[in-house]
């Protein structure tokens, strides 16, 4: 059987070829008074040059140099102008590439800690990290961690202070400022997002969770009854605390409960840090241990905690 039909592979063939020999002319430079042109690598099949005269082609990668005026056509039926560009100065268009080089601001590089900008700055090259996990406050959900809960003597574990301020039922006597460590949990970190309860209230009064600075003014949670059980949403710094023995702690969080006993619950369910790894708790299962202190990004964790103005102690 004889088939009409064109061959699919033969028309492609020939509109390559034909975009091969036409490529360099399909846009024009006709000038007034054309200045020569550097020399350039051939742009089409035809190895066309640089426009050199009137009517030459302009190849891409090439550098064309217009006179008074410039005027570039299509191939367009008639050869309509697309653009037309006068000046009576100087060269009317100067298309070109201009080289990657730090001198012009800087150039990114890839860094051991994520991105870099490398800059020249008196003849020697200065390289600064750019927003990147070594220096962005990031959060870093975690699975869910009771780090107190006032009613038992496991909850009060990670108490530094407060915790002879404990009634027999578990509650919070009434204007007592605890102190809670998240060691093994975060490593200089930021702050905390989590939820803070209370429960068999014994009369109306308020909590305040923070981290650092002075006791702020306002409330985190507030209740104004006896026997309530009621719970909050949190976002808090974390801030140092050292022991009355000389022991330092480098993430704590405050809990200052006023007016009225109530028994204290506070969970963690994420933690804005410096950078991941600083969530030690979601490697200490995989690595066995705490990881955050000795581990690889320990350098880059403790930097990145000065730079937001926390204080880092060796060993802490």
């Amino acid at each position: 059987m004889t088939s009409t039909e064109p061959d699919p592979a033969a028309s492609r063939r020939a509109l390559l070829r034909r975009a091969a020999v036409t490529g360099g002319a399909a846009v024009a430079a006709t000038t007034a008074a054309a200045a020569p042109a550097a020399a350039a690598p051939a742009g089409t099949t035809a190895n066309a040059a640089p426009a050199a005269a009137t009517g030459d082609p302009v190849v891409l990668g090439g550098t064309t140099t217009g006179g008074l005026h410039t005027v570039v056509t299509s191939a367009a039926d008639g050869g309509a102008a697309t653009l037309a560009l006068e000046n009576s100065t100087g060269a009317t268009l100067r298309l070109t590439r201009r080289p990657s080089s730090f001198g012009w601001g800087g150039g990114l590089v890839s860094t051991a800690d994520g991105l870099g900008v490398q800059r020249v700055v008196d003849s020697a090259v200065v390289q600064h990290e750019t927003l990147t996990t070594a220096n962005a406050t990031m959060l870093v959900p975690i699975p869910p961690t009771r780090v107190l809960d006032s009613r038992s003597a496991t909850g009060r574990a990670r108490l530094l202070e407060g915790a002879g301020r404990v009634d027999p039922q578990g509650r919070v006597l009434a204007d007592t400022l605890l102190v809670v460590h998240l060691r093994d949990i975060v490593d200089y970190g930021d702050g905390l997002m989590g939820n803070v309860t209370v429960a068999n209230t014994a009369r109306g009064g308020f909590a305040t969770v923070w981290g650092r600075g002075e006791l702020p003014t306002a409330s985190t949670i507030n209740w104004w009854d006896a026997g309530q059980l009621l719970s909050n949403g949190v976002i808090s710094q974390l801030g140092g605390y050292e022991t009355a023995g000389g022991d330092y702690y480098p993430d704590v969080v405050a809990v200052w409960v006023a007016a009225s006993a109530a028994a204290v619950i506070l969970d963690v369910t994420g933690l804005l840090v410096f950078h991941p790894e600083s969530a030690v708790v979601n490697a200490k299962a995989a690595q066995g241990g705490r990881v955050g202190a000795g581990g690889v990004r320990a350098r880059v964790i403790r930097e990145a905690a000065e730079r937001g103005d926390r204080e880092v102690r060796t060993g802490a």
